[in-house]
């Protein structure tokens, strides 16, 4: 037998007003039992204590007041400027709650559709847009400071180039051809992976070593598919090698190369869900993979979506729409 709720009448009688205060109160309080922090002045307390001055980039600023939300102000020693937690941050100047942001992260975790987005949080399809890109913006160089150590795989993956001009209404060619963009990637023992843009067509030389150079530690043994154009790459990186040839009926190539194969796979369907998004914006979707992908490697010891909260407030970034 269901228990009738002591507030039921209560809420019921509410006006639409004051029913939208109290809906607001308990997503801030599921919020704060479930992540640690139910504002974004809470948020900002908790991980953005001492924030260099945007200006001159000055350290150790002293508090200033608060905001009418409640966000901590500070002003610049050095130069004098006032800035708050927020400033500098992809989380500036958002006009709406932590709760709304904290779910959105959530489904943006598990790649959810703009659309679901949308309709899930109440707003609008431009909005959820540039909220991805928002956090995308967050992550933009993160792979920068990726180094693989001991024992790494290396490989290339392709995505149809979806460029109107360039092939439209061509048919598609079988291989590696021109109509692909070539992703080289990389992963270690220890789960850290790498993926970044090489160009269109097969991969040479200097593009992988552009793509993975500085990438992977040197004394470490590289693990590849015989392709020539890893030679300058594992030469220059001062590595060993481990060479087999692709052949998918060979069962030691398969053993052997099976982490990054599996790496491939998972990148292409994560990006499948992306169907018909700009080439240009393509590495910003790679970065927020390997972010992602390492988020989950650790959610044992980070919660995930305050990992995320978190590293959105202490990555200075800004996203400004082409629109």
């Amino acid at each position: 037998m269901n228990r009738h709720s002591a507030f039921a009448d209560a809420v019921a009688a509410l006006d639409e007003g004051d029913f939208e205060l109290l809906r607001r109160a308990v997503d801030e309080r599921c919020c704060r039992e479930k992540h640690g922090f139910g504002t974004l002045a809470e948020a900002a307390d908790l991980y953005r204590t001492d924030p260099a001055c945007p200006s001159c980039r000055a350290a150790s600023p002293f508090r200033d007041g608060r905001t009418a939300g409640g966000v901590q102000r500070w002003r610049c020693r050095a130069c004098g400027a006032r800035f708050t937690s927020l400033t500098g941050t992809v989380l500036e100047g958002s006009k709406s709650d932590m709760a709304t942001w904290c779910r959105f992260i959530g489904l943006m975790r598990f790649n959810v559709p703009l659309d679901a987005m949308a309709e899930e949080l109440g707003i609008t399809h431009q909005t959820a847009w540039e909220w991805r890109h928002r956090v995308m913006a967050a992550v933009d160089g993160y792979q920068d400071r990726i180094v693989l150590r001991d024992l790494v795989w290396i490989d290339e993956t392709y995505v149809n180039d979806t460029d109107l001009h360039l092939g439209y209404g061509v048919a598609r060619k079988r291989g590696p051809s021109r109509q692909k963009v070539c992703i080289a990637v990389a992963i270690d023992v220890h789960k850290n992976p790498v993926a970044v843009v090489c160009g269109r067509g097969k991969p040479s030389s200097a593009r992988v070593l552009g793509a993975l150079g500085g990438h992977i530690a040197e004394g470490s043994l590289v693990v590849h598919d015989r392709e020539r154009a890893h030679g300058a790459l594992i030469r220059e990186s001062g590595c060993a090698e481990e060479a087999h040839r692709a052949d998918v009926n060979d069962p030691v190539y398969l053993e052997r190369m099976a982490m990054v194969n599996n790496l491939c796979s998972w990148l292409k369907r994560y990006l499948w869900r992306f169907t018909g998004m700009s080439m240009s914006n393509l590495q910003s979707y790679l970065n927020w993979f390997v972010y992602l992908f390492r988020v989950k490697r650790d959610s044992e010891r980070w919660p995930e979506t305050a990992r995320v909260v978190r590293h959105l407030l202490l990555t200075e970034a800004r996203f400004r729409s082409s629109t």
